[in-house]
Formats: C-alpha cells, sequence, structure tokens
C-alpha cells in the first residue's frame, strides 16, 4: 500500500469508529459536557487506528495497547470529568439528533476514505499484475525447456520458478567449435533476481558465440555483473563445455557439484572446483578443469532448490538422496529421469526455491 493510501486508510478507519464515542452519550441520554463529548469521538477513533497500527507492524506491543486501552478507560472520568445528569424534553430530544447526526457524517467521510483507498490500490495492483504477468511471460522465454542433441551428446533441462519470476537459468549455446551447456543460480528470489538473471544469460551467449573457453567466459561475465547488481547479489554457476576434443571442460562456481555417472561402473562421482560464486567479487579469477565421458556417461547440474526440499519433520531431501535416484534410473530416458527426479522432490515437501536440472548424456 502506498504511503497516501495507507494515510487515507487510517483516516478512513478513525472516521468509522468515531461514532463509537457517542454511543456512550446516546446511552447516558445526553449527559457528557461538550470537552467530554468530543474526547469520547477522539478517543474511539485514535484507539482505533491505534490497533490497527500496532496488529501490521508491531503485534508484540498488543498486549501493552490493551493495557493501556484499559488504564485510560478507568481514568477518564477523572481526566475530563465524570457525566452531568441526563437530559430530558426538547434539550434531550436535540442532543441525541445531533449526535445521530455526527456520527452519520463520520461513518459516511469514513467509507469515503476508505472507497477511495480500495479503488486507487485496485487499480495500483492492476498495474503491478500486468507488470508481473508480462515478467513472467518473459521469463518464459528466456528459460525455456530444453530437449536437444549436438552430435554425440543429448540434453534435456528444466527450470521451474518457485514464483512468478525466477533466478535460475539453464542454457545450452552451440558455438562454431562446439557446445556451453550450464545452470545459473542468482541469490534472492522474485523480479530482482530475474533482471540479473537475464543480463547474465545476456553477456554469456553473446561470449560463448565465440567460443569463448570457460576460464575467460567466467571472468568476463564477473566484470560486467559485478558493477550491474546491487552489493548483496551474486550468482552461482556450473557448466560443461566441448570444443570437439575427446575431453569436456567443467567449471563450478559457487554452485553445487556436477554428478557424473560412469556407465562403464555404474558409479556416481561429483564434478567441483573450490571458487566463490560469480559477481561476488570484483577482482575474481575463475579457473576450469577437463573431464572424460565415455559413452553411455550421464551429467547432471542441478540447483540447491531441489536438494533443499524439507518433509513435515524438517528433514532435507538432500544431494546424497538425488545421487541415489539418478543412480537407480541413469540408463533411462532423459525426460523419464526428469520426470522421476521432480516428482520424488515433490513427494518429499512443498517448492521453497527455484528448482532446475540440465541432463547430459554421451551416446553410446
Amino acid at each position: 500500500m502506498s504511503r497516501r493510501s495507507y494515510g487515507l486508510f487510517l483516516a478512513g478507519v478513525f472516521f468509522t469508529f468515531l461514532p463509537a464515542g457517542l454511543l456512550t452519550d446516546i446511552a447516558g441520554l445526553g449527559a457528557n459536557g461538550p470537552i467530554r463529548l468530543v474526547a469520547n469521538g477522539l478517543f474511539a477513533g485514535g484507539i482505533a487506528v491505534a490497533y490497527v497500527v500496532v496488529v501490521w507492524h508491531r503485534p508484540r506491543l498488543l498486549a501493552v495497547l490493551v493495557a493501556l486501552h484499559i488504564a485510560f478507560a478507568i481514568e477518564f472520568d477523572g481526566i475530563f470529568g465524570p457525566p452531568g445528569p441526563p437530559l430530558a424534553g426538547e434539550a434531550l430530544r436535540a442532543r441525541l439528533l445531533a449526535d445521530v447526526n455526527v456520527a452519520t457524517s463520520a461513518i459516511i467521510v469514513g467509507f469515503v476514505l476508505l472507497s477511495n483507498v480500495t479503488r486507487a490500490e485496485s487499480t495500483r495492483y492492476g498495474r503491478l499484475h500486468a507488470d508481473i504477468a508480462l515478467a513472467k511471460d518473459i521469463h518464459r522465454q528466456l528459460v525455456p525447456r530444453i530437449a536437444r542433441t549436438i552430435g554425440r551428446f543429448e540434453f534435456h533441462g528444466v527450470s521451474l520458478a518457485s514464483g512468478d519470476v525466477g533466478g535460475d537459468l539453464v542454457d545450452v549455446v552451440e558455438s562454431r567449435t562446439g557446445w556451453t551447456s550450464f545452470v545459473a543460480d542468482v541469490s534472492g528470489h522474485g523480479v530482482a533476481a530475474g533482471l540479473l538473471m537475464g543480463m547474465l544469460k545476456s553477456t554469456t551467449r553473446t561470449q560463448l558465440r565465440t567460443g569463448e573457453r570457460f576460464d575467460d567466459l567466467l571472468n568476463t561475465v564477473n566484470s560486467v555483473l559485478f558493477d550491474l547488481k546491487s552489493p548483496a547479489m551474486f550468482a552461482t554457476f556450473a557448466g560443461v563445455q566441448h570444443d570437439g576434443g575427446p575431453t569436456l571442460r567443467f567449471t563450478v562456481a559457487g554452485h553445487l557439484p556436477i554428478l557424473h555417472y560412469h556407465a562403464a561402473t555404474s558409479g556416481m562421482s561429483e564434478l567441483s572446483i573450490p571458487q566463490v560464486p560469480i559477481a561476488m567479487f570484483s577482482d575474481q579469477r575463475f579457473t576450469s578443469a577437463g573431464v572424460a565421458c565415455e559413452p553411455g556417461d550421464l551429467l547432471v547440474i542441478l540447483t540447491d532448490g531441489l536438494t533443499e526440499v524439507f518433509d513435515g519433520a524438517d528433514r532435507e531431501f538432500g544431494l546424497d538422496r538425488l545421487k541415489g535416484l539418478i543412480r537407480d534410473h541413469a540408463t533411462a530416458p532423459l525426460e523419464s529421469i526428469e520426470n522421476r527426479v521432480f516428482a520424488a522432490v515433490r513427494a518429499h515437501g512443498a517448492q521453497l526455491d527455484d528448482q532446475t536440472l540440465l541432463l547430459i548424456r554421451a551416446a553410446r
């Protein structure tokens, strides 16, 4: 709610509850003097506003406010004097009519103010909803599903945002000499993370079109993004690159390890390099390493949104459980592996973070 709407809302609450202070005058047959009558109305409207502010912003102070409310009510007569004798006849009729007119006017004013707040915030919400819907569509374009084959390698990737816009990125980029596949995870959630993710994708794709190696790629991306984001933001990165040679190159920057299923032995290993995330330090230098990928081998890159899922007993799904699941179904079609992984994670607990999975298999 904007500041203007918030102020109008509190004013609407004040005028809506102000008539409650006049009820004591009606019940007492006009026994309240002018000062006491005004104080009753101001107190009724003011205490209503106080309850709204405390409940919204400082709920821990609710007991204190209740105590102050009771104490003020008890001391009210001592501060403003006791009520006088009840009115009668024409004087009583005039007082009650005045009470009703003031109460009605206050209710109308409160209704108008609250209606204005509702209209203004509805319009504002409509604009925000349209902007978020557009951002969601753009996000889908930036992070589409991946299902393709390049040479002897098959790729299958998907990223599921935890909200309308996510900060995870999965991509496969061809170059003149080969291909690069990677997963990135921008810190935070929502539109801010999505914007930085979009900048990361555009920067990496621009560099990769020329066949740039991982070492130079991450150094360039780091220097570009560092000047374009807030100090608390960064991005983890894990990827595999093939330049047409007999081995692959991989890099990991602050990310979960790349899982490597070895078809010949049915074993599982982890590929990792101890490096900080991208855009954390301006002068950070990144490296990569080589890895052999035999026919039938499977490489798995994922984000922690898949491992950091908790069940009702607060037990984490964990990387070891996911490794076992991959190992048990490593020879199945890549789409089947994806479905099994996401089904197991969903069955374990609710999604708390963006969830991304990239599968790469070398043909036999």
